[in-house]
């Protein structure tokens, strides 16, 4: 029984089936530099603030992916967003945005 859960789990991270979304407005934008994002908040319909950090294979397509001017432009305009992302070890790591 034990192998055939593990397998179960095996085919779910596979198939990205960890995978989560949130939608909301984003607060803030922290970055390294003009062109890197390192984390952000997204303020969520519930009321929760949820912090997020940018995954290592984060999509890099400019219209779905992290660039400082894009997410604070969405932030000044109040717009909602949904964000894509994965828990590891109790950090969101988000995979990729979309426009709402």
């Amino acid at each position: 029984m034990p192998v055939l859960l593990a397998a179960a789990a095996l085919v779910a991270f596979a198939c990205g089936g960890g995978d989560q979304s949130e939608s909301g407005a984003i607060l803030d934008v922290a970055g390294s530099s003009l062109t890197q994002v390192d984390s952000f908040t997204l303020l969520v319909g519930d009321g929760e603030v949820l912090t997020f950090q940018i995954a290592p294979d984060a999509s890099k397509d400019p219209a779905e992916g992290f660039f400082p001017g894009h997410m604070r432009g969405h932030a000044l305009a109040a717009e909602n967003v949904t964000v894509y992302f994965r828990e590891e070890g109790g950090v969101l790591l988000a995979l990729r945005l979309a426009h709402d």
